[in-house]
């Protein structure tokens, strides 16, 4: 390795640097543009991509051609290892279908899957996609709150039982959960699976914080994995753009071990899905077969982070974390409060966080902790200044 490969890499670990991502066109930071507050809303991380990641890059581009590409075999092959080592699941190549996002996979499914009166079954608080993806109007959603057990939230699958009707046809499911944080178990898995089996479901089961666990106590699976004699009913959404911070680039996959169900789903995706840029095949490539030791990094830092939201968020009056064993995005229960506009509060007072509402739960708020601690501590002490105002408030 080179000296300048070397710099490269040691730049890439180093999550407490702050980088400036002003006239960049961020998503992320434009909103905010020309105001005094600090984004932690969308799910991109602050930090710099892994060394290995921007050497791809910029090997891919010396090559002054980027038309339409199809997904290289080395990048079949970094995606099989990673699905093998870290989840014991052996993946045939004919099973993966390339797609330039999870939520254009969400939009297939409901296309492919649900007739004109079918209805796709889902569990708020929930990622917003999954409450839009059908085409409204002409299909239905069902929706079944999550229940809390010991303060963590997980599946009523009596209340999915009793809630489905002859027009059930697609579960939707997000694991890890996206925003509560649960990593769900195998027998929760199973016990899910088996509510698809007796009503005859489709299941989408969208993985992509899979590699984001953060309690070390816990492991996620993959549904298909849970429950592999019923894979063939599943179609699992993945990608590395949430890991290694490359959702910019749009690379996703599906895993469908099922022909039949895997040609529905591209029947669903055609005219609506457009192809997978040639930049981002390298990206996750790279990600995949070289980006673990950042991975680890990354993780390690996230946890000092959830660590210092903790304990920043206990002392707030009125707020409650809510646990979290996976994704950089914490679920914070402000309904004691009391306020009409819980998420404009705390953004007029320059914590720009997402609203509960945008999930299906009213007054929580989601907070992404990925960025540099320095950065998350000034967000966390306007945060404190803004729940102190709205106790004193509701106390008078």
């Amino acid at each position: 390795m080179n000296a300048r490969s070397e710099a490269l890499d040691d730049e890439a670990h180093d999550f407490d640097t702050v980088l400036s991502r002003q006239g960049t066109a961020s998503t992320k930071w434009d909103r905010y543009r020309d105001r005094d507050v600090l984004p932690f809303w969308v799910a991109d991380m602050d930090f710099a991509v892994a060394a290995p990641i921007r050497r791809a890059l910029q090997a891919r581009l010396a090559h002054p051609v980027y038309g339409y590409t199809v997904a290289p075999d080395a990048l079949y092959e970094a995606v099989l290892a990673h699905l093998s080592k870290e989840y014991g699941w052996t993946v045939e190549r004919d099973w993966l279908v390339w797609l330039p996002g999870v939520v254009p996979g969400l939009a297939a499914s409901c296309r492919a899957f649900l007739a004109s009166g079918d209805e796709a079954l889902v569990n708020p608080p929930i990622y917003h996609h999954f409450l839009d993806s059908h085409e409204e109007g002409r299909q239905g959603l069902l929706e079944v709150p999550l229940k809390k057990v010991d303060g963590r939230s997980t599946y009523d699958v009596p209340a999915m039982r009793a809630a489905c009707t002859a027009r059930t046809r697609l579960l939707m499911m997000c694991t890890p959960h996206n925003p509560t944080g649960t990593v769900f178990t195998v027998a929760e898995l199973r016990e899910i699976m088996a509510l698809a089996v007796e009503r005859d479901l489709v299941v989408v089961s969208d993985e992509i914080h899979g590699d984001l666990v953060l309690d070390e106590g816990a492991r996620h699976v993959p549904t298909a994995v849970a429950c592999p004699d019923e894979a063939a009913r599943t179609i699992t959404l993945m990608s590395a753009s949430k890991t290694w911070n490359i959702a910019g680039l749009n690379c996703s996959f599906a895993v469908i071990p099922d022909a039949t169900l895997r040609e529905r789903f591209r029947s669903g995706c055609r005219g609506l899905v457009p192809p997978v840029p040639p930049l981002a095949y390298e990206a996750t490539r790279a990600a995949y077969a070289e980006g673990g030791p950042w991975r680890a990094a990354l993780l390690d830092y996230l946890r000092g982070n959830l660590r210092l939201v903790a304990e920043r968020v206990a002392a707030m009056p009125g707020l409650r974390l809510e646990p979290l064993q996976a994704t950089y995005l914490a679920w914070i229960d402000a309904t004691a409060l009391g306020l009409d506009d819980t998420q404009g509060w705390f953004e007029a007072r320059g914590a720009g966080l997402s609203a509960g509402e945008q999930f299906g739960q009213p007054g929580y708020l989601r907070l992404n902790f990925a960025c540099p601690r320095a950065t998350l501590a000034a967000g966390l002490e306007r945060m404190a200044r803004a729940a102190d105002e709205a106790a004193a408030a509701r106390a008078r």
